[in-house]
């Protein structure tokens, strides 16, 4: 089956093969519409397999003669419970086998598309003569067809217990398909992992390696990245050159996904020759990916230590693309920053973290470029623009105001690439050399969205202050929540001071108490005499989203929690996080919420700048990272452009480049715990290191 890159992240490439990407254009509600790709993927998939393929030779009223003489046939000695037993008997015609829509399997077959196999076909004339086997072999024909809901809703018919250990295999595996086609990965690994596993050891091995890299793409779908790895690793000797090279890819990304200090310890303990040699090569690029020759010369190495390992024998594409992306480095770097006016704060403390990175590469040996400043705020950025080409600049970085973004980006073409440090809302690249980086809110609005939806909840409520900025960001998580399948059933714009009232009224408003007072007014006056009735809040709500300032979010907790909220988790952004004041933040306790790792990690170089008690550098902290981090993306930016996948994990988040030119980023996870902001790990540290179950045949 195909690998799901990074759900959370910007897919643009549908292939055929394990491990490759299917488009986010064909996501819909609740994911319906990938399904549809998933179905044409997974037909591929068993051509590849040897499975016969034909063109539909029987047309509709052929398919519906072959459906009702079947059911209406002597039944062949079959394995399926004896449906008397069972209280069930057998229907006279699949027209009787209504779905939850009423609609009889006969009218559902007669939309089977006439591209279906025919060999779909001859195995349903061959299914058990029962309501349950031509139900659990119609429901596989759906699926096929990519239609999951379908498919869904005829195995919902079927009682697993009762079926036969054949049905129960083949329900099982269906299920777990279905479960993926509907984005629903827990539920799939749970098919996959459970009790029903000892049934695929009948399959052939074809279906066994099947499964296995649909197990693989469970574990990466619900952020196991090592498992998904370690799977893949597993069965990658049993896979046919062209799925060679495809597994080889998504090893790679996962391996890219797990978090580095995991790897290591794994790396120290792992004896397998395949597996300790991907644990290696992972661990080389995570500890010099800001030192690009090193990491050029550490890939050599490697390669010349393991020359017969898979990954020496078939480098990850996005590695060889870097390493030859690393050796064309600009010569001479422009930075263009406000250096007066009300940006100049800010501008200062991108300036200082890039001038950190810079001057440590430097004082370690690296050959850096040249580099000149250059001030925004002095009349026409793009006259700037032009006199640092005119200098000799090669690669520029800059400018930082939003309007002079828009400005650079009018120009007709550009010989060199520019970095900008603020983000427009282009849905388009004007300018293909023009770079889009910026700290945007509404790149963490959509990570909540996402990690929600992965998470298992389903109906929101959001809080956001009055304004601009809480618009666009309340629009970015709702657009992202909704294209899930989330359900927003509330909305509350919050003014930036709190009268006493106001917090109150819209925060009982958000939950829906007004309404459950006014029930119990009514009550009352139907029974004519006074009645004790708690008021409850709306019970629906998975979670709420909160994108608002610190100080509101002091007085938002403490009210949510009194107006009977406490037991709803609360996901928010960054914006949150103000101070280190464990007096003022206990409030906040509770709150998870994205950051950037650079506040949350435990960076040497954060603790050093930040034990200097620097204004500049608490004041303007993230600014300081997001520095740092171009200088960093400089050499990493060929990489970014040449795929989708190609990530950097930076101080800001882990970086990737869009369709649009623009950098996103996915930040790290926190909570607020007695006052004090602690980083948190969604998936286990170390995930289990039992290997894979063996496959039947492989040994």
């Amino acid at each position: 089956m195909q690998h799901l890159q990074r759900p959370l992240g910007d897919i643009t490439q549908m292939t055929n093969g394990c491990g490759h990407h299917i488009e986010h254009r064909c996501v819909k509600r609740r994911y319906r519409a990938l399904g549809r790709c998933l179905g044409h993927i997974q037909s591929n998939l068993l051509v590849r397999e040897g499975v016969l393929v034909m063109n539909f030779a029987l047309r509709l009223p052929a398919l519906l003669t072959v459906l009702i003489l079947a059911a209406c046939s002597t039944p062949p000695v079959s394995d399926a419970p004896d449906d008397t037993a069972t209280g069930r008997t057998a229907p006279e015609g699949l027209s009787e086998l209504p779905l939850d829509t009423d609609r009889p399997i006969a009218e559902l077959a007669d939309e089977l598309p006439d591209d279906l196999k025919r060999s779909e076909l001859i195995r349903l004339n061959r299914a058990p003569q029962t309501a349950e086997g031509y139900t659990l072999e119609l429901a596989k024909i759906f699926y096929l067809r990519g239609e999951p809901d379908k498919t869904e809703r005829l195995l919902n018919r079927l009682d697993y217990p009762q079926l036969s250990a054949t049905m129960q295999r083949d329900f099982a595996l269906l299920s777990a398909k279905t479960e993926l086609m509907l984005f629903n990965p827990r539920a799939s690994l749970a098919w996959l992992t459970g009790d029903a596993v000892p049934l695929f050891d009948s399959l052939p091995l074809p279906q066994q390696i099947e499964i296995s890299l649909l197990r693989a793409q469970a574990y990466s779908l619900t952020n196991s990245p090592v498992a998904a790895a370690r799977e893949r690793i597993f069965i990658h000797p049993l896979l046919t050159d062209e799925q060679k090279h495809s597994n080889v890819q998504a090893i790679w990304l996962d391996l890219q996904q797990a978090d580095p200090e995991a790897l290591a310890v794994l790396a120290m303990v792992q004896t397998a020759p395949d597996y300790s040699g991907w644990l290696e090569l992972a661990n080389i690029y995570h500890e010099y990916q800001n030192e690009p020759m090193r990491l050029v010369r550490g890939i050599e190495g490697w390669q010349q230590a393991n020359p017969r390992h898979p990954a020496a024998l078939d480098l990850p594409d996005s590695l060889l693309r870097l390493t030859e992306s690393i050796s064309s480095q600009p010569e001479h770097i422009a930075l263009i920053l406000p250096v007066s006016g009300d940006l100049r704060g800010p501008g200062q403390a991108i300036a200082d973290g890039f001038l950190a990175g810079y001057f440590r590469a430097k004082n370690e040996g690296q050959d850096v470029p040249e580099l000149r400043f250059y001030d925004e705020a002095n009349g026409d950025v793009r006259q700037v623009v032009t006199s640092a080409i005119e200098a000799g600049a090669d690669f520029i970085i800059g400018p930082l105001g939003r309007n002079q973004v828009m400005q650079v980006e009018s120009v007709n073409s550009l010989p060199v690439t520019v970095m900008a440090l603020n983000r427009t809302d282009r849905q388009v690249i004007n300018n293909e050399n023009v770079i889009q980086f910026a700290l945007a809110p509404e790149d963490e609005a959509r990570q909540v969205a996402r990690h929600a939806w992965f998470s298992g909840h389903n109906v929101a409520a959001a809080i956001r202050p009055q304004g601009e900025w809480g618009e666009r960001v309340a629009s970015a998580f709702r657009e992202e929540w909704e294209r899930l399948g989330g359900q927003l059933v509330s909305t509350e714009s919050i003014p930036a001071q709190d009268d006493g009232r106001r917090y109150l009224a819209q925060v009982r408003s958000l939950l829906d108490i007004d309404q459950s007072q006014q029930r119990s007014i009514n009550i009352q006056s139907v029974l004519g005499t006074a009645v004790e009735i708690e008021p409850r809040r709306r019970r629906d709500l998975d979670f709420i989203f909160m994108a608002v300032e610190p100080d509101q979010a002091r007085q938002l907790r403490p009210l949510l929690n009194f107006q009977y909220a406490e037991d709803i988790p609360i996901l928010a952004t960054s914006s949150i996080v103000a101070t280190n004041d464990t007096g003022r933040d206990r409030d906040l306790s509770g709150i998870r919420l994205v950051e950037i790792p650079w506040l949350v990690s435990d960076s040497a170089e954060a603790e050093a700048l930040a034990a200097l008690d620097i204004e500049q550098f608490s004041t303007y902290s993230r600014l300081y990272a997001m520095g740092l981090d171009a200088w960093h993306l400089v050499p990493q930016l060929p990489y970014l452009r040449s795929a989708p996948e190609a990530q950097y994990r930076g101080q800001t988040g882990i970086l990737r480049l869009n369709e649009r030119g623009q950098i996103e980023r996915e930040l790290a996870w926190a909570q607020y715990m007695n006052g004090r902001l602690v980083p948190l790990t969604l998936s286990p540290t170390l995930e289990a290191e039992e290997s894979p179950r063996p496959l039947n045949g492989s040994q």
